[in-house]
């Protein structure tokens, strides 16, 4: 490895973090000459992996605060070609650090006059108030300060999830943090800002063998889901890809509006969006085995191993649709469904057994 972080830089890393005066933002850091000079630089070598290993190496060791910083940084290398997978690992495990001592001064705030407003609620609330309250100030400081770190990770932790599944699977890996993210995303007594962008990420599905069941033509698709944000997001999306293989499937899509697109915010169901289990020796058992929309796609049943959907053309349906489901969370998010094969009608029957 010939690439070396710069001295200067590196001495802008590790200075003391004791007061606000210390602690940069965003745009602060990347105004010091030292940072611009090393950004220019790397940018322009094909190295700057090189400086992603190089950061791994520097995380643990740093301030959070700076730690962070330098996260940001080879976040914005990352936006540059730089591989998304070098630096995951060890930024993650500097967030699940940074959440892990946050939690204790994290909690909801209670509604007000709400006669019904749980117990465990507001003892928590007091409890993060009451473990705020005991900091001297320098523990506050300090307390503040890796709350503001945290803030600063989201954005390079999304940079590098959004373009690599196999960080992904890093997040999804890891329940302890990913249940910290959702319990702490929305808290009112330490809010860390951007974190709710971390918890929408964790709920996407990738599935590279999605099984697409039609009972009423014994059709059938394999299908690979990228992205997907829940289950309304899927309908959408596979919708859309049924009418365009609708031939080949032996079906005939229920006529659209003039203008309509399913890859607008609002749209309907066009069939019955069930799980497996509504199935049972090729016969319809359950036809309340709904997939619920606002559910995570992963969160369906499986049959053989791989998530099954069915969608299920029939007039005794009820009215169904949605608006905001399908916004996309990050511009490299690139959602979207491909067809991988159509399901033989043996495959078909088994997966509906």
């Amino acid at each position: 490895m010939t690439m070396k972080l710069p001295p200067d830089f590196l001495e802008t890393l590790r200075q003391p973090v004791l007061g606000e005066a210390d602690l940069d933002t965003q745009s602060s850091f990347f105004s010091r000459k030292e940072v611009v000079d090393f950004y220019i630089s790397a940018t322009k070598s094909p190295d700057k992996n090189d400086v992603l290993r190089l950061a791994a190496d520097q995380l643990p060791v740093l301030h959070p605060h700076r730690a962070a910083l330098l996260a940001l940084f080879c976040g914005a290398l990352v936006e540059d070609g730089a591989d998304p997978h070098l630096l995951f690992g060890a930024a993650l495990e500097l967030m699940a650090g940074l959440l892990a001592s946050l939690e204790p001064f994290c909690a909801t705030q209670p509604m007000e006059d709400d006669d019904d407003a749980d117990s465990d609620e507001l003892a928590e609330w007091q409890a993060a108030n009451a473990a705020l309250g005991a900091l001297s100030a320098q523990e506050r400081f300090e307390v503040e300060a890796r709350q503001a770190a945290a803030a600063l990770l989201v954005l390079p932790l999304m940079t590098m999830l959004m373009r690599d599944v196999r960080n992904h699977c890093a997040l999804l890996a890891d329940g302890e943090l990913v249940a910290r993210i959702d319990a702490m995303a929305v808290n009112d007594s330490l809010p860390i800002e951007g974190l709710h962008f971390l918890q929408g990420a964790a709920e996407l599905t990738y599935e590279d063998e999605l099984v697409v069941l039609l009972p009423a033509s014994g059709t059938g698709m394999l299908v690979k889901a990228h992205a997907i944000n829940n289950n309304f997001h899927a309908f959408s999306l596979l919708q859309k890809l049924m009418r365009k293989h609708a031939k080949a499937l032996g079906i005939q899509p229920p006529e659209r509006e003039a203008g309509a697109n399913a890859s607008r915010d609002t749209d309907c169901a066009e069939y019955l969006w069930l799980q497996a289990d509504a199935f049972r020796n090729g016969e319809l058992v359950d036809p309340m085995a709904w997939s619920w929309g606002e559910g995570s796609l992963r969160e369906n049943a499986r049959r053989q191993d791989r998530l099954v959907l069915v969608a299920l053309d029939t007039q005794d349906k009820p009215s169904r649709s949605w608006n905001g489901f399908n916004r996309v969370l990050h511009s490299e998010q690139k959602s979207r469904v491909s067809l991988v094969r159509l399901l033989a009608p043996e495959e078909v029957a088994a997966y509906l057994a």
